[in-house]
């Protein structure tokens, strides 16, 4: 090969396919890296949201530790674990159920002769199930599950003491 300008044409070309290949590698692992980035961040969100969630049932429980009041029942629409509340007002019994619904962790606040509806109850967070499970009477462990599409299940658990008598079955 004849020498134009102090190169030879094959040196041209190698150089060449060495900057493609170097700027592959370069392009490969910023792609990767932004995938696990994206992974992380995902699962931390979501790991977030269950301690929300929990802090959530936390408050609730307590705000309302009272003898006899929890309880856990199948919930009026699918029959999955619910927590209730049993309170007096004004001399009218009024429930509040805590459920899971559609992947919604919901609240609804009812009468307890009144009809319940599935659209009578308040989205709180995204949960897919929910778990309770009473450890002796004064102890409620709540696990709760959660999956987005394409990801492993993750979950938190919380014992929660109750003061003043446990939760009946």
């Amino acid at each position: 090969m004849k020498r134009r300008g102090g190169y030879t044409l094959i040196e041209l070309v190698l150089m060449l396919m060495l900057l493609i290949l170097v700027a592959s590698v370069v392009f490969t692992l910023a792609g990767a890296g932004s995938r696990t980035y994206l992974s992380m961040t995902a699962k931390q969100v979501q790991t977030g949201d269950l301690r929300i969630e929990l802090s959530y049932l936390d408050v609730q429980i307590r705000k309302n530790d009272v003898k006899d009041a929890w309880s856990i029942r199948p919930d009026p629409f699918e029959g999955h674990p619910a927590l209730v509340v049993e309170q007096d007002f004004e001399g009218r019994t009024c429930l509040t159920w805590i459920y899971v619904r559609e992947g919604y962790l919901c609240e609804l606040f009812v009468d307890e002769s009144t009809v319940i509806t599935d659209s009578m109850g308040s989205r709180i967070a995204p949960v897919d199930r929910m778990t309770l499970d009473v450890q002796d009477e004064g102890s409620l462990v709540v696990t709760l599950f959660r999956q987005e599409p394409d990801r492993s299940v993750i979950s938190q658990s919380r014992a929660i003491s109750m003061r003043a008598g446990g939760v009946r079955q």
